[in-house]
């Protein structure tokens, strides 16, 4: 991963997080919605715990535990599916993987503008998506 690249993809998920909001859940819903989503992935459903993390962090994907921590007890819909897209993604940093895959996500469980506008942001920020990841 190149330098700063991490930092440019924080930077553009927390503003399009400002701008376009997505739902906030319930722990219970954020369960329930993981199970179903992880169901249509064919994946195994990570554990959802709340937990204490530094004030910078609002949520941790845990590979070793299947699990995602987060700070808050209503997580939004985007900071779930930030890190189920950690826990899916073979290479765990902020990557090209990794944003294509949260753009997918986007697209599938959230709305196809929402997925548009995190992908017109990460290429903004000259950082690849591919290209498919908003559209199919």
């Amino acid at each position: 991963m190149l330098p700063g690249e991490a930092a440019r993809t924080y930077e553009a998920e927390a503003a399009f997080e400002s701008d376009m909001p997505t739902r906030s859940l319930t722990m219970t819903e954020g369960r329930k919605w993981l199970e179903e989503l992880c169901r249509a992935e064919d994946i195994d459903t990570p554990g959802l715990h709340r937990a204490r993390l530094r004030p910078s962090i609002d949520a941790a994907a845990v590979h070793d535990e299947w699990c995602i921590l987060v700070a808050d007890v209503a997580p939004t819909q985007h900071t779930l599916l930030h890190e189920l897209a950690h826990l899916s993604c073979a290479n765990r940093n902020h990557g090209r993987e990794f944003r294509t895959e949260v753009v997918r996500f986007l697209r599938r469980y959230v709305s196809v503008e929402h997925a548009a506008d995190l992908h017109a942001r990460f290429v903004a920020a000259d950082l690849s998506v591919d290209r498919f990841a908003a559209t199919r």
